[in-house]
């Protein structure tokens, strides 16, 4: 059954997903996780609109990982988090797919997508491109506060419609907070908010920069984009072991 599950997930991903290379795809997912005092994942919790069989593959590598145990007042206590989880299907030899699941990160879970930035119509206009950070914090109500937006090239500058456009989303936002014991607690977070139109006019110097940020593909024909992976500063679940699986069980 375990085989059944893995290659109807290997054929999902491969007719569906998104392609970010030759005969490449991949996808990235929230799982929520139960961690107990020991640090170990002791059950899962994939979206409901997710294939079961990519559900199942996901639940059976996340609980192979392994976080360094929450604590509060200095014991070691059960805490809950959401695993930014990637799933890829790599093209091999025999021309068959190989199924990897990487960890990309833990921390709240910020529904983003219901309430996107409004593209700033002079940036459309200008075929203006922004990468931005979004740093916040997520409040034990699912409030997010205190939030800067930054650009995220130190040399790139950023016009202030776009900081407007990220913070006026960003206000209407939700989150689902972590748990440590049972209770929801408060996460400062790096959020990524990208601004790209369909034929963005980018300088030669903004190009190096791209480039420069994910060497990886900067052989690529397409010019790499950086990634939208939130980042969680102060999660009260470290990661100890959370190596990559390959053909999970």
């Amino acid at each position: 059954m375990k085989n059944i599950m893995l290659c109807a997930a290997m054929l999902l991903l491969a007719c569906s997903l998104t392609v970010r290379a030759a005969e490449k795809r991949e996808q990235t997912y929230k799982v929520g996780a139960d961690v107990d005092a020991q640090g170990h994942i002791t059950a899962t919790q994939v979206d409901p609109d997710v294939p079961a069989s990519i559900a199942a593959v996901l639940s059976a590598a996340v609980k192979q990982w392994q976080f360094t145990p929450a604590k509060l007042n200095g014991r070691p206590v059960p805490a809950h988090t959401f695993i930014s989880a990637k799933l890829q299907a790599l093209p091999n030899a025999q021309g068959q797919y190989d199924l990897r699941i990487s960890f990309m990160g833990n921390g709240p879970k910020i529904d983003s997508k219901s309430v996107p930035p409004q593209y700033p119509r002079d940036a459309i206009r200008a075929g203006q491109s922004a990468f931005t950070i979004l740093e916040a914090t997520v409040h034990p109500d699912g409030s997010l506060t205190d939030m800067n937006v930054s650009s995220k090239f130190a040399d790139w500058p950023l016009p202030l419609y776009f900081r407007t456009a990220v913070l006026a989303a960003a206000k209407r936002w939700h989150a689902i907070p972590e748990q440590v014991d049972g209770q929801p607690v408060a996460t400062r977070m790096h959020i990524p908010v990208n601004f790209t139109v369909d034929s963005p006019r980018f300088t030669a110097k903004q190009i190096r920069m791209l480039r420069e940020a994910d060497r990886e593909e900067a052989a690529q024909p397409a010019i790499p984009l950086p990634s939208e992976q939130e980042v969680a500063l102060d999660s009260p679940l470290q990661p100890s072991v959370v190596a990559t699986v390959t053909n999970a069980p």
